[in-house]
């Protein structure tokens, strides 16, 4: 069964917590609302509940997003 969640960005952490935990880490998508797919491991982690890109090892690291703006997550909690 596969989740759609679409957390908004509270503009001081730079990760987000889903409301389940994915069945596995490597079927996670992320998108920016309004901007483009990205690519787990590169662009971002997943460690357990959180979405993170708070590290210079994730390319979301250098990308500036505004408290408000929405994500689209993908996983699967089965």
């Amino acid at each position: 069964m596969f989740e759609v969640e679409y957390p908004e960005y509270d503009g001081t952490n730079k990760f987000v917590f889903l409301d389940g935990v994915p069945l596995t880490p490597d079927n996670v998508a992320l998108d920016t609302i309004g901007g483009t797919a990205q690519a787990l491991n590169g662009d971002f982690g997943v460690d357990g509940t959180m979405i993170r890109w708070d590290s210079t090892i994730y390319n979301l690291y250098y990308q500036n997003f505004d408290a408000g703006d929405k994500l689209r997550i993908i996983y699967d909690r089965s």
